[in-house]
């Protein structure tokens, strides 16, 4: 996919129209557009986003209202009667198609204040073949956006539209981007995802689910228990709702509370206490992960066995009391009444002897029925004392390994208790020169709702896994009480099909990703030390694909936290590259995995290198026409003569703004 022309009329700072042309050919796939600080290089960037996804990147603090896209030259020059457009239109294409995107706005004002107001909102999207122009389709206003997610994914558009300057954390639009699902993406693994949640993740809607509903029974039992079945899979859905808000939820939470310890880390002025805090604070939280894991198996033991030994004395006392009316067992084993009355009812015995009542055969039955559960419960007695037997054995040493657990977690909350008390003490010394007290307290304020809010998920999450438990053991009840046609066979026959599917897609799933990871874990490093050669640091993916910076020290590599924003850039950069390239890679390879997944895209960079060396920007500029099949550029000219690209140009523009003017334009330009 690439990128060839975008239209901006009345967009921000550009008043009228301006055009760019973006190069596409192979060997000069690099596209420059040149302009000091402040003259509108961030509003192209901004104007690939708003025509895209309808919405620009914010800044911290802020949100889309508080961005005004009508030029502020054209607003100053309506009435109330007046009416003025912004319009961003996108040309992209593929190896077969060509795809125009075109947004627009219509505005009033609100006279006399300088505000604008939405009138009239369009967004249209024509379709042609590369080869015939002429066969130009519109797309159903209903379905552009989707299929303009399907081209450029939004929770993807980090990637490619790159800000340099302000992603210093991956956020979009203030919220922290699943950067797992957005890898799983770039790599194709999420066809993996989709399939499974197709076959069954998907709650009722999943194929597994609907095939289910297939299968008939018969009876008010069935009818009951499957009127269960269905409550608990609703029960089911729900909480997983909840769970995707309390994710939501503990996002938000979670960026408070980094953006407030950035705050408090900038500020601190003693670098020894500082170092000493920090790794103070990862004993303490090594120390509550222990004390939390004792805690759990002590819990987890005393709930699996402990109602065994409360249990004794009241079943050695039922034991002795049934003993004692029960008498000597008569019965035969395995045998009910039901037996019994099943062959009277026939009229004949097994061994062939006619029954007739009051015959000395019809009443030895009956001597034997009396003998027989509910009447006698002799081999009741037999299986009730065969359990107590277990039990007991179970529970032989529990009382003593309980203990024994109990100091250990003892010990662990003491010794936890005294780093919380040093880790105290050291923040009221850090806190002397500086007052964090208002910080700190929001930090803690969000933190007990992060806690609260983990614990309803944990809790929902139990919660789930009782209830698969008992749907389970109504769905084996369901079974045994289907009506026995070849209908409801064939309908199992689908379901452990698609139940064998799944598990070859979770198999498959769960090896490829790992792959994946692996190797992008080895690329990232490569990428990073020759873009940025630095052999002190190297940079690793945690599993959940965070990008943490690790730094050497006589004793080893140790992670790296309070990195400068520079820092921050490049380890960013590292990443994008390394999945930018894989995902060009894979499309080369032409593997049935790649051609699941997305086609390659474009990168878009608005002041990549602002916060870079020139030995850096020089190294990352080498990298970047190797690893995307287009590259478009925004950057400061004094920047631009260590990036060597000169020779992957295909085409330069610069942005020009007259002093006395509060609008720019763009012009295109021969040399540089």
């Amino acid at each position: 996919m690439q990128f060839e022309r975008i239209a901006i009329y009345n967009f921000m700072r550009y008043k009228g129209e301006n055009t760019i042309e973006f190069s596409c050919e192979k060997g000069k796939n690099v596209t420059v557009v040149l302009g000091d600080n402040t003259v509108g290089k961030t509003t192209i960037a901004q104007a690939f986003r708003w025509c895209l996804y309808g919405a620009v990147l914010t800044e911290r603090g802020k949100g889309q209202e508080d961005y005004q896209l009508l030029n502020s030259d054209t607003l100053a020059l309506m009435n109330a009667d007046s009416r003025a457009k912004v319009r961003v239109e996108l040309t992209a294409s593929d190896e077969e198609k060509r795809y125009q995107i075109q947004r627009e706005v219509t505005y009033t004002r609100a006279f006399p204040h300088m505000i604008a107001e939405e009138f009239q909102k369009k967004l249209t999207m024509h379709i042609s073949d590369l080869t015939e122009t002429a066969s130009l389709a519109e797309v159903e206003e209903k379905k552009v956006d989707e299929l303009i997610n399907e081209l450029f994914p939004r929770n993807l558009s980090h990637y490619f539209l790159f800000d340099g300057e302000r992603w210093s954390d991956i956020t979009v639009n203030g919220v922290k981007e699943n950067i797992k699902d957005s890898v799983h993406i770039l790599t194709g693994l999420s066809a993996y995802q989709a399939a499974m949640k197709h076959l069954k993740d998907m709650g009722s809607y999943s194929v597994i689910s609907k095939f289910k509903k297939k299968i008939t029974g018969s009876g008010s039992l069935y009818d009951n228990l499957e009127t269960d079945y269905h409550k608990y899979e609703r029960k089911i859905e729900n909480c997983r709702k909840e769970i995707e808000n309390i994710e939501i939820n503990l996002g938000n939470y979670q960026k408070k509370c980094e953006e407030i310890q950035e705050y408090l880390e900038a500020n601190r002025n003693t670098e020894a206490l500082q170092k000493q805090y920090q790794s103070l604070g990862v004993v303490k939280k090594s120390q509550q992960e222990q004390t939390v894991r004792e805690y759990k198996a002590l819990v987890n033991e005393f709930s699996d066995k402990v109602y065994m030994i409360f249990a004794e004395p009241m079943i050695q006392a039922s034991l002795g009391m049934v003993k004692s009316v029960a008498g000597e067992r008569r019965d035969v084993p395995h045998m009910r009444q039901a037996t019994i009355d099943y062959i009277m009812k026939g009229g004949r015995c097994i061994c062939g002897t006619s029954l007739v009542p009051d015959s000395r055969e019809w009443n030895c039955l009956l001597e034997q029925r009396n003998y027989l559960p509910p009447a006698d419960i002799g081999s009741l007695l037999g299986e009730f004392e065969r359990t107590a037997s277990r039990w007991r054995n179970r529970v032989k040493n529990t009382s003593q390994e309980l203990r024994e657990t109990a100091r250990q977690i003892d010990d662990c909350v003491r010794n936890y208790e005294e780093t919380c008390n040093e880790y105290i003490s050291l923040e009221q010394r850090l806190d002397e020169n500086l007052d964090f007290a208002e910080q700190r307290r929001r930090l803690k304020s969000y933190q007990r709702n992060i806690q609260e809010l983990s614990s309803q998920k944990g809790q929902l999450q139990g919660q789930i896994q009782s209830l698969n438990r008992q749907k389970d053991h109504l769905e084996e009840e369901m079974k045994g009480l289907e009506a026995r046609n070849e209908e409801n066979q064939r309908w199992r026959e689908r379901i452990e099909l698609a139940e064998a599917l799944y598990k070859k897609l979770y198999h498959d799933f769960t090896t490829e990703e790992q792959k994946v990871f692996v190797e992008l874990n080895k690329q990232i490093q490569y990428n990073f030390g020759r873009m940025f050669n630095a052999k002190d640091k190297k940079i690793e993916l945690s599993e959940q694909y965070n990008i943490q910076m690790y730094y050497k020290t006589d004793i080893g590599y140790r992670e790296e936290k309070n990195l400068s924003e520079g820092e921050k850039i490049a380890r960013n950069f590292a990443f994008i590259v390394t999945i930018m390239d894989y995902s060009r890679r894979r499309k080369a390879e032409k593997s049935l995995l790649e051609s699941q997944g997305n086609d390659t895209l474009p990168i878009v960079l608005d002041g990549p290198f602002s916060k870079l060396g020139d030995e850096n920007i020089r190294l990352i500029s080498k990298v970047l026409p190797e690893v995307s099949e287009q590259v478009i550029l925004f950057m400061l000219k004094k920047d631009w003569k260590y990036t060597n690209l000169d020779e992957f140009v295909g085409n330069t523009y610069v942005i020009e703004k007259d002093p006395e003017k509060s609008y720019a334009s763009i012009k295109k330009v021969e040399e540089i």
